[in-house]
């Protein structure tokens, strides 16, 4: 019998070891690449792990800091641990740490395709444009998992290793947004403004009509806009309302573009902010013809779209 609970007593005392290793909290790297208000994302951290000891390897998103932040992990068994054909054991854990703690963790156990030992193992997360949420994903080669997950603005993220590595690819491309504007007017007191105002080029507009290709531009919405001018001879355009494409980026108030002055009567350059807040490039222009319509010309995207004035004001 004590034999017997000697042999229970170690197995226990494994277990409870190998939970706590599942279970540590992987330190934050020391290099962490702010992502600002992203748009596209692309991370790859690819290593090839040396020896034959259990590997561990990560990536980290969202930091806000080292208390709180997502990030995912590699762990690859002791290469003592195989299936029934002989492959590596891996498994591909997934946490959130808040206020230091481990807050929530995922894991997905799989085979690699290939020896990660010879090889190396891909963790890559991607975010497309557009897209409400990211991409994490593991493997050999082509991705073996592959699991949602949500970025934030603002964030940072980064890569480490806990184990002796080679590394093999390590690339970070993202694509961020300017940070939105928005004005200092209410709905109402934009209105009023408008209201008193004797600015032919200030005004309250709606849409109209358009003359673009639909495979190289979508008008994003049903606009609702004004034109406010900024004091130096343009005019921000403030949006209020109308927005379809992206619609929860874009609270009442938020500049959506600028008129810039040209040296032309009723004729600017033109900053736009697409549905996803991004500029629409150069060579746009508009121009306001006799106050009642204001047209937005954008040329490289084979399109003109009109807004008339409205009297609401």
């Amino acid at each position: 019998m004590r034999s017997i609970d000697i042999r229970f007593a170690v197995l226990c005392a494994m277990s409870c070891i190998a939970f706590a290793m599942d279970a540590q909290i992987a330190p934050l790297p020391e290099c962490l690449h702010t992502t600002g208000f992203v748009s596209r994302l692309r991370m790859h951290w690819r290593v090839r792990p040396l020896g034959h000891d259990e590997a561990r390897w990560g990536v980290v998103w969202n930091v806000a800091d080292s208390s709180c932040y997502d990030g995912a992990e590699m762990i690859l068994r002791d290469a003592r641990y195989t299936d029934a054909f002989g492959r590596e054991s891996a498994c591909l854990r997934i946490f959130s740490i808040r206020d230091g703690l481990l807050a929530s963790e995922d894991a997905y156990e799989f085979s690699p395709a290939a020896s990660m030992r010879d090889g190396g193992g891909s963790l890559r997360l991607s975010l497309d444009r557009g897209a409400s949420e990211a991409v994490l994903s593991a493997g050999f080669g082509e991705p073996e998992i592959s699991v949602p997950v949500a970025i934030v603005t603002k964030g940072r993220v980064g890569c480490y290793s806990l184990s002796p590595c080679d590394t093999l690819r390590h690339e970070l491309c993202v694509d961020s947004l300017p940070e939105p504007i928005f004005t200092s007017y209410s709905i109402d007191s934009l209105r009023k403004h408008l209201s008193l105002s004797r600015d032919v080029n200030e005004g309250e507009w709606v849409y109209y009509d358009r003359d673009t290709d639909p495979v190289r531009l979508s008008v994003g919405g049903d606009y609702r806009f004004a034109t406010i001018s900024d004091g130096r001879g343009g005019y921000d355009i403030v949006y209020i309302s109308g927005a379809v494409e992206n619609a929860e980026a874009w609270p009442p108030m938020r500049v959506k573009g600028r008129l810039l002055p040209t040296g032309f009567i009723g004729q600017f350059d033109l900053v736009w902010y697409d549905a996803y807040g991004e500029p629409m490039g150069g060579d746009c222009s508009a121009l306001i013809t006799d106050g009642m319509l204001l047209e937005i010309r954008f040329p490289l995207y084979g399109g003109n779209v009109r807004y008339r004035r409205d009297r609401v004001q």
